[in-house]
């Protein structure tokens, strides 16, 4: 409990997760069920954080699959139907894998949010496909905007292509050359309010950022995992 752990992927990105600051306040299977990731190729930017419920198995096959179905090059954006059709496809291959474990970590399911940053022409622009409650928020200056949708739902739980679609919430938002795009799972969001993130967001280097955003969930009492994505502005490649 506290124990945080950073990396520094690059010189704009980095990663965070922890189990938390502070023990959960319900019943849980795993002390850390959340996931994040990054992949870079060609300019263009992926960041992934899912958030495992009944089990951390869930998380890791779904964000293990998202990564071998991503298709390669990474495109600059992704449409609904395609981001739908991902989706799907890796929640069929994590239901595959949940169907090998004993209880209860076999209704293991989970939220998850993918964000594509991209070279545009008139500047970067940002993809989100999102399923649940793990968030990407837009940070620049004193100006912090979510961007993806809460909603209550999981992948894992029996959903058809078309269910899908209408569970998930998609955007297309351009980013300023001095945006920061964070993704993070409900640890933080639930937590910490969202008008304090900007302050994290000062300059400093990407794993500095990423480790005052974890502090921040802690010191307004997060009682959660928290997974933290971050892509500093102004680059891509």
């Amino acid at each position: 409990m506290g124990a945080v752990e950073v990396v520094a992927v690059a010189e704009d990105l980095a990663l965070g997760i922890t189990r938390g600051l502070h023990p959960k306040p319900y019943e849980y299977v795993d002390p850390n069920e959340d996931v994040v990731a990054v992949v870079r190729e060609g300019g263009v930017t992926a960041l992934l954080v899912a958030d495992g419920h009944n089990g951390h198995e869930g998380s890791h096959a779904l964000v293990d699959a998202v990564l071998d179905l991503l298709p390669q090059p990474l495109p600059p954006t992704i449409s609904p139907r395609e981001a739908a059709t991902l989706l799907h496809a890796a929640a069929e291959q994590m239901r595959d894998v949940r169907r090998t474990l004993p209880q209860p970590n076999r209704m293991t399911r989970s939220t998850l949010t993918l964000a594509l940053v991209a070279p545009g022409p008139d500047g970067r622009v940002l993809t989100t496909a999102a399923v649940g409650d793990s968030a990407v928020l837009v940070v620049e200056e004193d100006r912090v905007e979510q961007v993806t949708r809460d909603r209550h739902r999981f992948l894992g739980d029996r959903y058809s292509l078309p269910e899908i679609a209408g569970a998930m919430h998609h955007a297309v938002t351009p980013l300023s050359d001095g945006a920061t795009v964070v993704a993070a799972s409900d640890g933080l969001t639930n937590f910490a309010p969202l008008d304090a993130v900007a302050p994290c967001v000062d300059g400093a280097a990407p794993a500095q950022t990423v480790r005052a955003i974890i502090d921040l969930a802690g010191s307004h009492g997060a009682g959660d995992n928290v997974g933290v994505a971050l892509l500093a502005p102004g680059r891509t490649s």
